[in-house]
């Protein structure tokens, strides 16, 4: 069995059983580690490329593991909806994984858990869900060689829902557990760029005040003033 990453770790701690489609599995590290441990029954490892498949058939048939099918397929587009119960998304940016869930109809009702880990743009992310009926139920902060991510559990609602501007940026986190508020002030010293790079720019003063009242309330929840 393979060490995870700590950003894979998070995600199988997420999962307690059933079916599992892990999109963009790569080397199929996690769907073994799943299969080993017993944190789900089945898995679907899926990827976009030959190649990838081709390293996860001899790991699984390295590691001896059962119950993982690879599948060549392009996001969710070669998975059928009654396949899967758990949905992982990890390792893409925010916008392809946006894309890879607009694009599954199934994806859009009730039933289903998702888990999402954006390498980038996860502000993006967490705006797609909500415009398009997903409720974040929670996040998790991981710092993973050096680099702070989150991982997103997700599932359709399909109720409209009004956050604040502060929270596309910081999602569910918790200030108080410390690798969130790590974070968290990460996303802080990124928008006071943007702030300070408009300031004085006459004709971006509503971007620069959009930036600046989200730092200003990122600041508060972190208990500044």
């Amino acid at each position: 069995m393979y060490t995870l990453s700590e950003r894979l770790k998070v995600i199988a701690d997420k999962i307690t059983g059933g079916r599992v489609a892990d999109i963009g599995t790569d080397h199929a590290y996690l769907p073994i580690y799943l299969i080993k441990t017993g944190k789900a029954n089945r898995v679907l490892a899926c990827d976009i490329k030959e190649k990838p498949l081709q390293n996860a058939a001899k790991n699984i048939q390295k590691t001896n593991t059962g119950n993982i099918e690879l599948r060549l397929s392009d996001g969710l587009a070669g998975v059928g909806a009654d396949e899967a119960d758990t949905i992982v998304i990890a390792g893409m940016g925010g916008e392809v994984i946006a894309g890879i869930l607009n694009r599954c109809e199934w994806i859009k009702q009730e039933g289903y858990t998702l888990l999402l880990q954006p390498m980038t743009s996860a502000d993006f992310l967490r705006r797609f869900l909500l415009d398009n009926g997903f409720f974040i139920e929670s996040e998790t902060a991981v710092l993973d060689a050096g680099k702070l991510y989150t991982v997103i559990n997700c599932a359709f609602s399909g109720e409209e829902q009004t956050v604040s501007d502060a929270f596309i940026f910081t999602g569910r986190l918790d200030p108080k557990e410390p690798t969130a508020r790590l974070y968290i002030e990460k996303q802080l010293k990124r928008l006071r760029k943007c702030q300070n790079d408009l300031e004085n720019i006459e004709n971006e003063k509503d971007k620069y005040f959009y930036y600046k009242n989200i730092a200003d309330d990122i600041t508060k929840l972190l208990g500044g003033n």
